[in-house]
């Protein structure tokens, strides 16, 4: 009842802004409003960086940030100014009124007004939409979802490489023009900035297990989790080499942060959203390990050694209706794994080594970037602003 009542008021609140947005048209006709986002509560990745680089280089550009007031990032940006909170009236009028709408994650800031009402909106927002992209795509299947007929931002996507475009451009129909190879504007800031010995474990979510509350604990995943944090051998080769192990759970599974903390010891370390952004994570470990996620391919941007950890391989790919378009059993620029032992092993072996980067790895990442260097902010500036 309390949703319906927030809908509702929503709605006719939406309905008031549009009324002024017609009033209104004459006097936004020479302005170029852009408005960039990530997720309701993010402000860490593609949509901070390119806001960051647009208002410390060109501060009288018309560019606004649109975030949840309750957002734990807010700090991360507030100094920057020009925040428009989600579904303030500044932020639905300016959405109207808005040139450019550039997102990581899609369409989200549009208003959950009644259906029809919603669609109305919708269709009226006469915006260039650009999909600043989050992930790198190569690992999982998304036509479903990003497909040019059905997503909301289909006028640009960006890409990292040659093979990136061509998956958005013969999988995803958009058209040559339509996919710049630009880089990613976070990538301007990786740079390696880790001093001691740390790891970090980074496993991506699992369908269908983000809201199981204390069912979470039965599932294969916390159950293997578990045994990588509890086991003597890793434990001990963590001490006797004085090495930080840092799990960051994805955002999906954040929630469940207070039931991998009694797993904490003085080297293994639960680190909660807020505290540090995933972009600080990656440049001060040594070391990463994932399972499937590409921000593995944000790791080896820097040039630094990573560990394909697939405990649940054969589930996770049968849980996938789509083929990934990368054979993930050989196709990635790191270690592959798929038990503990072996997991460990490759610890080891990286530790000796001064967690060095095989030359091999380097050479293979090489396929998966068209640029290694910091204008990856001022190419996708560029971009968007000549369409």
């Amino acid at each position: 009842m309390k949703k319906k009542l927030y809908t509702l008021s929503l709605t006719f609140w939406c309905e008031i802004i549009r009324l002024l947005y017609f009033i209104t048209i004459p006097l936004f006709k020479k302005r170029d409003i852009w408005l960039i986002c990530e997720t309701e509560f993010q402000a860490q990745e593609n949509g901070y960086y390119l806001f960051k680089y647009i208002r410390e280089n060109y501060p009288d550009r018309d560019v606004y940030y649109v975030i949840s007031k309750e957002s734990p990032c807010l700090h991360n940006i507030d100094y920057l100014g020009n925040i428009l909170y989600l579904n303030s009236f500044k932020q639905i009028f300016y959405m109207f009124h808005s040139n450019k709408i550039i997102s990581t994650h899609g369409l989200w800031m549009n208003p959950d007004e009644l259906g029809i009402f919603r669609k109305l909106t919708k269709k009226m927002l006469k915006s260039k939409k650009v999909m600043l992209n989050h992930g790198i795509g190569l690992m999982k299947n998304g036509k479903k979802y990003y497909h040019k007929n059905i997503f909301a931002l289909n006028d640009i996507f960006i890409a990292i490489s040659d093979l990136h475009k061509s998956i958005f451009v013969n999988e995803y129909g958009y058209k040559d023009e339509e996919v710049i190879i630009a880089g990613y504007p976070r990538f301007d800031d990786l740079t390696d900035t880790s001093t001691q010995k740390s790891v970090l474990f980074m496993p991506t979510w699992r369908d269908g297990q983000d809201n199981l509350g204390e069912h979470f604990e039965k599932t294969e995943f916390f159950k293997e989790i578990k045994k990588l944090l509890t086991n003597y051998r890793l434990k001990e080769f963590l001490k006797k080499n004085r090495i930080s192990f840092n799990v960051y759970m994805h955002q999906n599974f954040q929630k469940y942060n207070e039931i991998f903390k009694k797993f904490e010891t003085e080297n293994i370390k639960i680190i909660r959203q807020g505290e540090k952004t995933v972009q600080d994570l990656l440049k001060e470990n040594k070391c990463l390990i994932t399972d499937y996620s590409s921000v593995l391919f944000d790791f080896v941007y820097m040039k630094k050694p990573f560990i394909s950890y697939q405990f649940d391989r054969k589930d996770f790919l049968n849980s996938r209706k789509d083929n990934a378009f990368i054979d993930i059993t050989k196709d990635i620029p790191g270690d592959i794994v798929d038990n503990l032992d072996d997991l460990i092993d490759v610890l080891e072996e990286l530790n000796k080594a001064e967690f060095e980067i095989k030359p091999k790895h380097l050479k293979e990442s090489e396929t998966f970037f068209k640029y290694r260097d910091q204008n990856n902010c001022k190419r996708v500036y560029e971009a968007i602003e000549t369409i």
